[in-house]
């Protein structure tokens, strides 16, 4: 399978998990028992096919909690229960537009934690993508964009973003010997644990208030959204590296609003394909003229 494949699908698996976790705090779901409970779903879900590994790896383990415990605080609790707080506070279109800034905080994440240096060719790249997303978070009237207004769960969603790009960047230095399973199963555990006083605390939904449509969207949070998503990017960024990785965020808006067509009813308008034109042009840019040049150099 292709290496961007990787990066693609964690962005089709969020995308879903944006509509629904925004769906499912707007119906009275609080996001501490959503991501509780979706990470307690996926640690279920993957312990079987993970215990061996954990077990032969416990001393890797042991050696690496420091970073391991980061791992899971930042990737796994942070960034998820930071998006739902914030999806209960502010619009969709300020969400996916602060969203849209994260690959330039990784570039900036990873040049001032790794030193890693970008070419301009992937700055363009970056510009040019950026400028998509928030053609079509402002439904390309620059209007909408300058009167947008930052609230509370604005700040949220941008600390979400921040957790994510330091992540994504440490990422490259979690420990090579242990395997991608157990690393995901130990980071998850990991982080359910750090959100489980957090849930019994100031989660105050009834599980038997629960509807089938709240199981559904919890039930793809954890197989899709947690598992499938996280193995993919991990997987994506070891072979790409987190600055190329960051430009793939940007196609989040882009299968947001596919995913909106679909399942929403929703048109696409002509702002909608300026701004998917742009952002797979920034990418094109970012990615392989930036690599044929390099392999030219």
């Amino acid at each position: 399978m292709p290496a961007f494949i990787y990066l693609l699908l964690p962005i089709f698996f969020w995308s879903g998990n944006y509509i629904l976790g925004r769906l499912t705090v707007s119906n009275g779901i609080d996001p501490f028992s959503i991501s509780f409970l979706r990470w307690s779903l996926a640690c279920l879900i993957i312990l079987p096919f993970a215990y061996k590994k954990l077990w032969r790896e416990r001393s890797i383990i042991a050696k690496n909690w420091p970073l391991l415990v980061l791992f899971g605080w930042l990737g796994i609790c942070n960034y998820n229960l930071f998006l739902y707080i914030g999806l209960g506070t502010t619009t969709v279109t300020n969400a996916v537009l602060l969203n849209s800034i994260m690959p330039v905080m990784i570039l900036i994440t990873a040049r001032l934690l790794l030193g890693n240096k970008t070419s301009w060719l992937q700055n363009t790249g970056i510009l040019i993508s950026t400028l998509g997303a928030i053609t079509i978070v402002s439904r390309g009237s620059l209007e909408t964009f300058l009167h947008l207004s930052f609230s509370q769960g604005d700040l949220w969603i941008i600390t979400a973003a921040i957790s994510w790009a330091i992540y994504s960047v440490l990422i490259a230095k979690r420990p090579k010997e242990m395997s991608l399973i157990g690393f995901f199963a130990c980071t998850a555990i990991i982080g359910t644990l750090f959100q489980a006083p957090l849930f019994f605390l100031f989660g105050h939904s009834q599980l038997t208030d629960f509807t089938v449509s709240n199981w559904g969207a919890i039930i793809y949070m954890g197989l899709f959204a947690s598992i499938g998503a996280f193995l993919c990017w991990n997987t994506g960024v070891q072979k790409l590296g987190a600055a190329t990785a960051g430009h793939f965020i940007h196609l989040l808006p882009v299968f947001s609003i596919g995913l909106s067509v679909i399942f929403l009813g929703e048109q696409l308008l002509s702002f909608h394909y300026v701004g998917i034109t742009l952002i797979f042009s920034g990418i094109f840019v970012a990615t392989i003229l930036n690599k044929k040049k390099l392999r030219t150099a």
